[in-house]
């Protein structure tokens, strides 16, 4: 099985130990690869859109945006870590989900996305990790990703060193068990949530091309991504 791993900070604290014990529960036979933020995207998205009116490609943080989503695309299962700052993700976590507004299902969504699984690691010292983990899976479902796990767990320590054994073993526990769960998936189909996200907005681009015809105005780029995938003729991105 072939992973990405985004780490929503380079700090090597409770919530990268969350994510070793992750991927050793996952097995050594897997391929890892990690991303670092800020390092491997150190730049906020500046509302230029032109990923709306073409693609990243053109992107004027391409450098760094484009590697990282071909690095998704080519991922069976997608790891993203943050830490709790002050009720939310990581910045730098957001900077880098900011970027790829346009593979959102409302615009030009992938289609290897819907066959993919997902994790979300996040911690605190006490509370604000369900709004962590919204942040990134609220990307993740918009994406189209099939299936999403969170892993969360207030430690109340400020470093894995400090937290207690007991607490430790409960994380690792969790670790195991959706590890059990990604591996026993041998044919990955989107849940429920995500096959009605896709129906409506199949629905809404179909609108919304109607009124731009109406306005005399040429079709948009989403609405030709959808047609020449097929997916206004009864195609869907989860079937071959």
């Amino acid at each position: 099985m072939n992973i990405v791993v985004v780490n929503g900070t380079e700090q090597k604290g409770c919530t990268y130990a969350m994510k070793e014990l992750f991927l050793s529960a996952m097995g050594g036979d897997c391929g890892v690869t990690e991303y670092n933020l800020p390092r491997d995207c150190p730049v906020f998205c500046s509302g230029c859109k032109m990923c709306f009116f073409r693609d990243i490609s053109v992107c004027p943080h391409s450098r760094y945006t484009v590697p990282i989503w071909e690095g998704i695309l080519a991922a069976d299962l997608l790891v993203f870590t943050s830490p709790t700052y002050v009720f939310h993700v990581t910045a730098q976590m957001k900077a880098l989900l900011d970027h790829y507004g346009t593979k959102w299902m409302a615009h030009s969504p992938e289609k290897p996305m819907f066959q993919k699984q997902a994790l979300i690691i996040t911690n605190a010292i006490g509370q604000g990790m369900g709004k962590t983990a919204k942040d990134i899976k609220d990307s993740l479902d918009f994406w189209g990703v099939a299936r999403t796990y969170v892993i969360k767990k207030a430690l109340f320590q400020p470093k894995w060193e400090l937290v207690r054994d007991r607490t430790k073993a409960d994380v690792k526990a969790k670790c195991e068990r959706v590890a059990a769960k990604v591996k026993s998936q041998k044919r990955v189909t989107p849940r429920a949530k995500i096959k009605i996200l896709f129906s409506v907005m199949k629905t809404a681009q179909a609108m919304i091309d109607k009124s731009e015809r109406k306005a005399g105005r040429e079709r948009t780029r989403d609405y030709i991504h959808w047609k020449e995938n097929g997916w206004f003729d009864g195609k869907k991105p989860w079937t071959n």
